[in-house]
């Protein structure tokens, strides 16, 4: 149980330190925008996937990319990143060729350098790197990262349907062929 309570301790920590003027765009962007393209590597891919899926029981138009039915992105189109280092080849391919094509990228990262060529979100959390000032944590690799990548961009795709929102309205989205 004490691991389980220095985990949660550790989330909330990184949670309780993000910028409220990256988070508040994020949220204008969830609100105001139709279609989503979502990318990450490894855990992230999978964070980055779960997010997907709830952002489309909104009745957003949601992609992952690499799935084989993702379409082009186009100019009006949002692509949201994960990654912890913000140095993965194939991340900053992807983020460069979006500003090309002229959709609009946004990166979560714990690498706040590269939100000085980038919009996107910084996590003051631990990752793979173990980069220099990253927060000391139990847990290993990126863990730390995302998990607190998953809790906010769950909370900012709530504050997204300003309310107007039931479990049975999502409900209605879900998958049901099961």
């Amino acid at each position: 149980m004490n691991t389980i309570s220095t985990v949660i301790g550790e989330i909330n920590e990184v949670c309780s330190q993000i910028n409220e003027m990256e988070y508040s765009y994020l949220v204008d962007l969830l609100r105001s925008k139709d279609r989503f393209f979502f990318s990450g590597e490894g855990r992230s891919g999978l964070i980055a996937k779960a997010v997907a899926m709830r952002l489309m029981h909104t009745g957003k138009t949601v992609f992952v990319i690499g799935e084989t039915t993702t379409p082009a992105i186009e100019t009006s189109d949002v692509l949201i990143v994960l990654s912890g280092s913000g140095k993965t080849s194939n991340t900053l391919h992807m983020l460069e060729n979006t500003l090309k094509i002229g959709a609009l990228a946004f990166l979560v990262t714990a690498n706040k350098e590269k939100l000085k060529t980038y919009k996107g979100l910084f996590l003051h959390a631990a990752t793979k790197d173990r980069v220099l000032g990253e927060p000391n944590t139990i847990q290993p690799l990126g863990n730390q990262f995302d998990q607190a990548a998953h809790i906010i961009l769950d909370a900012a795709i709530i504050d997204s349907l300003n309310n107007n929102w039931s479990n049975e309205i999502l409900k209605n989205k879900h998958y049901n062929l099961e």
